[in-house]
């Protein structure tokens, strides 16, 4: 990690992560390394020992640089800012980086939960949260009742595009599987008015 008083050099943060990125579409997470990764950003292990503990250390930073972490999103309806959300995870679990990367970084998470912790804390907590404060204001605007499970919520819309990205034998995540998550989250929280919207998530493949 960066060293207290010492401002950290975006561009070479940059390079890390485009290393990281490239490396692990190449060969898959569990054959790079940090020789690897520095070579390829054009720097030295110092730099990368400055930034990140290890290389699971620089996956949240890289998902977050690829795919946000849903903060911003406030359309002002609980549909939109579901299919919003939804657009971005569409556009995450087709991510070759996550196809190629995901399994090889939950089993080393599995092995080491210290490894596992830059995860959880600065990517999947965040993100989840963000169902919350979805459902919360949709509360807030007389949109659906209170007492829902957002955590539930929240796997209801993640669970089937993440098993469309790491199982063998299923095909990739497309619009259609995105579009019924959306459908079952609202059933689930007993949401009566229009859906039209959630039809736009068609779009993600056009892009």
């Amino acid at each position: 990690m960066a060293q207290a008083g010492r401002p950290r050099k975006t561009a070479i943060d940059e390079a890390i992560m485009a290393a990281v990125a490239e490396l692990v579409v190449e060969r898959g997470y569990p054959r790079v390394t940090i020789d690897d990764v520095v070579a390829r950003a054009g720097t030295n292990k110092p730099a990368f020992y400055r930034r990140f503990r290890d290389l699971a250390d620089v996956v949240p930073h890289l998902l977050a640089a690829r795919h946000g972490l849903d903060d911003d999103i406030d359309t002002g309806s609980l549909v939109g800012d579901l299919v919003e959300a939804q657009r971005r995870q569409h556009l995450l679990f087709t991510d070759p980086v996550v196809t190629r990367g995901f399994a090889g970084w939950a089993a080393e998470m599995d092995a080491s939960p210290a490894r596992a912790e830059p995860f959880i804390a600065g990517y999947l907590a965040p993100r989840r949260a963000q169902t919350h404060v979805f459902l919360e204001r949709a509360i807030g605007r007389g949109e659906i009742a209170g007492g829902v499970d957002a955590g539930w919520i929240a796997a209801l819309l993640t669970g089937p595009l993440l098993m469309h990205a790491v199982m063998p034998g299923l095909p990739p995540a497309d619009a259609r599987l995105a579009i019924g998550t959306v459908h079952a989250a609202l059933d689930a929280l007993g949401y009566t008015a229009d859906r039209a919207a959630v039809a736009s998530l068609a779009a993600s493949e056009e892009k």
